[in-house]
């Protein structure tokens, strides 16, 4: 391999370890301090689960830096059957 596909590799090797260590970072803070105001549900759970969790907060943390600042809870399933019964809502009084 020449020297700037060796270039190339390490700086993709930084990369993906700056990108695990902010989710490292980022999950234990989250985990500790901010998982109740992302999900109600987690807040009474204890250390396990917490740890459970840790792997794939590390991965996805960007979803949940963006969810912790927009203050969103959890989020509403967009699917098929939803769409099609927001769109059939019956009228006030009437029948379907």
């Amino acid at each position: 391999m020449d020297g700037l596909g060796v270039t190339v590799v390490e700086f993709l090797i930084n990369a993906v370890r700056a990108y695990i260590y902010a989710g490292l970072l980022f999950s234990a803070v989250f985990v500790i301090f901010f998982i109740q105001r992302v999900d109600s549900d987690a807040a009474g759970w204890n250390i396990g689960f917490r740890l459970v969790i840790l792997p794939g907060l590390c991965v996805f943390w960007p979803m949940f830096v963006t969810r912790l600042i927009r203050g969103k809870q959890r989020p509403t399933e967009r699917n098929a059957h939803r769409i099609a019964a927001a769109r059939h809502q019956p009228v006030e009084g009437g029948s379907v």
